[in-house]
């Protein structure tokens, strides 16, 4: 079993996201929510208990389902030259880059770790200072 945080460090995760998603659904971009990834279109934040470097806040964008249905049906058939499958990646990359410009001029400490598992999103470590 993977190390957790603390419950206290939990509870700093938790508000940090809270602040995330604030700041973001000021800006105007809606929120996912906990939806079932096929319903999921927007801005998805995800607090990751656990205590290592993949642990914390994670923000993505998730494209309509119809173009990230296609874009999985592509990988799943091989056909990784498919225009689909560019215009997917294209989309998420700069949403990405949107994203990181809209949290850090709200002050946020956010990167992309450039994790394996997780492509095109960003970590938050830390909010705005008082």
């Amino acid at each position: 079993m993977l190390p957790k945080v603390t419950e206290d460090q939990l509870r700093v995760l938790r508000r940090l996201a809270d602040d995330v998603r604030d700041t973001l659904a000021e800006a105007g971009l809606p929120m996912t929510g906990d939806l079932s990834p096929g319903l999921r279109v927007g801005v998805r934040v995800e607090v990751d208990p656990a205590d290592d470097e993949a642990g914390g806040v994670w923000v993505d964008w998730c494209t309509h389902p119809r173009m990230a249905e296609a874009a999985a049906n592509c990988v799943a058939e091989g056909r990784v030259d498919d225009p689909v499958l560019t215009r997917q990646g294209d989309v998420q990359e700069a949403m990405q880059q949107a994203l990181l410009a809209i949290l850090t001029s709200a002050g946020f400490q956010a990167s992309d770790p450039d994790h394996d598992y997780r492509p095109y999103e960003l970590q938050v470590t830390a909010g705005p200072r008082p």
